[in-house]
């Protein structure tokens, strides 16, 4: 469910899905929404480095490294890692709520028989993630009351929240658009998401009907329980797949997966005109450069700099969907134009593929053209001085 924001709008249509426009002009390095990560889980192989809770890598003193020191981790489960005693305590009742449990069985040696490797096991932790939530908000009805708790971590000063524009819910996940995924259009992907939903479905049935669950009173709740969550599986395993995204170190690792229904409304272009920055498991949405009223908003899922097969096989195979952006499509003829353009934003730094991009709001209008303008890599930070003038130019406007 797409909530009103200032200067977005929501738009529909067969050919292009669900896609937000401009309903004002925006300015360069606008923000155009801040977010969190509906739920966000590090990968399986640097689940031990990365903080479950604000989904940064874990640091320690150096002159701690030699020696054994404290962790703060769920010990009950053994999944999840923190990387401070406060981000402990933000996560852990929230945690213990939802997925605990699933992850404490996630290994059982009655799940043996699934050969799973690590980034496969990262989406079903993923998956048992927001499954769990389904199955205590929907089967159980025992919705974890979020704003509460964070309204009394606040009174006691353990959180300062950063103000979001935007909260998602369970609802806005199964809200969410997921493309076709069967033998025809992705077979290999099919094949994987059976053993998924397999692998998930006996999880959640060991869980649910061993005597240890004291959450339904008999046998034959706890089994139409089951047959609840199994039902809806598949549905979520798809719409995750096409609309998480990766959180990255600067050094190119990714050390985490997350879906955020807000930030899946911005559909992709491989000639993007915003830009999203993540912080851990939060996200700000900003400009690129100016857009007019009436445009559509749009940001890139991969690295600019590939060419056009490459960009078009990335997204088939990864997001299952064929580009049919400005800059792939051929009936536009404007290739050389646009891929210059665009390019203008890459980061000069060699091996680097970040943005240039704009932290505060600049009026180009009212700028003069001598006046010095201070670009940043969304990346690595790299510095990059422009003046107005750099921002003529754009080869097209992107309206639908």
């Amino acid at each position: 469910m797409f909530k009103s924001y200032d200067g977005l709008e929501l738009k529909k249509s067969e050919t292009e899905g669900r896609y937000i426009i401009a309903t004002r002009d925006i300015d360069v390095g606008e923000n155009l929404l801040k977010c969190k990560a509906y739920f966000s889980m590090p990968c399986e192989i640097y689940k031990k480095i990365t903080c479950g809770n604000c989904v940064k890598i874990i640091k320690r003193p150096q002159q701690e490294k030699k020696k054994k020191v404290k962790e703060y981790k769920c010990n009950v489960c053994n999944e999840i890692w923190y990387c401070s005693e406060f981000c402990k305590k933000e996560s852990q009742p929230i945690h213990a709520h939802y997925e605990c449990k699933f992850f404490k069985k996630i290994k059982a040696p009655k799940l043996s028989e699934w050969e799973i490797d690590p980034d496969t096991f990262t989406e079903v932790r993923m998956m048992v993630g927001v499954i769990s939530r389904f199955y205590q908000e929907r089967v159980l009805n025992k919705k974890f009351n979020l704003s509460n708790y964070l309204k009394e971590q606040q009174e006691k000063r353990l959180l300062n929240q950063e103000e979001l524009s935007s909260e998602d819910t369970l609802d806005d996940i199964f809200d969410l658009v997921e493309n076709t995924i069967d033998d025809g259009s992705n077979k290999a992907a099919k094949e994987l998401i059976d053993i998924i939903t397999d692998y998930i479905a006996n999880l959640f049935n060991l869980v649910i009907t061993s005597s240890d669950n004291h959450d339904l009173p008999t046998p034959e709740l706890k089994k139409e329980a089951v047959e609840k969550v199994i039902s809806v599986i598949r549905e979520l395993i798809h719409k995750v797949r096409c609309n998480q995204f990766g959180i990255w170190t600067k050094n190119d690792k990714c050390i985490a997966v997350a879906i955020s229904p807000s930030s899946s409304f911005f559909n992709h272009s491989c000639i993007p005109n915003c830009i999203n920055i993540r912080d851990g498991n939060k996200m700000t949405f900003k400009a690129l450069y100016p857009v007019k009223k009436g445009e559509p908003l749009a940001i890139s899922y991969l690295d600019l700099d590939l060419p056009v097969e490459s960009r078009k096989e990335y997204l088939k195979y990864g997001y299952y969907f064929d580009c049919g952006c400005p800059r792939c499509d051929e009936k536009t003829n404007q290739d050389e134009c646009m891929d210059n353009w665009i390019s203008k934003f890459y980061c000069q730094r060699k091996k680097c593929v970040g943005l240039y991009y704009s932290k505060t709001k600049v009026n180009i209008d009212q700028v003069n053209k001598n006046d010095k303008i201070t670009l940043n890599c969304s990346d690595c930070n790299n510095e990059f001085i422009i003046n107005s003038t750099y921002f003529n130019n754009s080869p097209f406007p992107l309206t639908k």
